[in-house]
């Protein structure tokens, strides 16, 4: 029974820095294979918005989040340039509806955006008062 103890210990402790780096490339290969997996992500939309002139956000717009699918190191590439949903927007477009046709992605990533959520959109949106015309120091409204 000691004898089995022993090849066991001293199989396990042999070689080491061998083993050691059987583990580390093996892990490094199983890296580069996962990264050529295609996979699906939730990545965070940037909205560029253009607003009318008469039109002003009250508050933070809602976010805005695009299912995309590709390869693990192009949907990396998609955390450094993210997605926008550009659109213009005037007092009318309060609630819009969002499509994935409507995200645009980097050129550099080759991803597909196949779901969006929220599918409508709220913005928060108030007029911008007038600005009231106010004389001049130098000019004078006689009555």
């Amino acid at each position: 029974m000691l004898s089995v103890k022993r090849r066991f210990a001293s199989a396990t402790t042999e070689h080491l820095p061998v083993k050691f780096s059987a583990l580390f490339f093996a892990m490094v290969l199983w890296v580069i294979v996962r990264s050529e997996e295609p996979s699906e992500a939730w990545i965070d939309v940037h909205l560029a918005l253009t607003l009318d002139s008469n039109v002003t956000m009250s508050a933070q717009p809602p976010t805005v989040q695009a299912l995309v699918s590709g390869r693990g190191r192009e949907l990396l590439k998609l955390y450094s340039a993210s997605p926008q949903l550009r659109r213009s927007v005037a007092m009318d477009d309060t609630v819009f509806a969002v499509h994935p046709s409507d995200v645009f992605t980097s050129n550099e990533a080759d991803v597909k955006v196949v779901d969006v959520r929220p599918h409508l959109v709220r913005l928060p949106l108030a007029l911008v008062p007038p600005v009231a015309a106010r004389p001049s120091r130098g000019n004078r409204i006689s009555p």
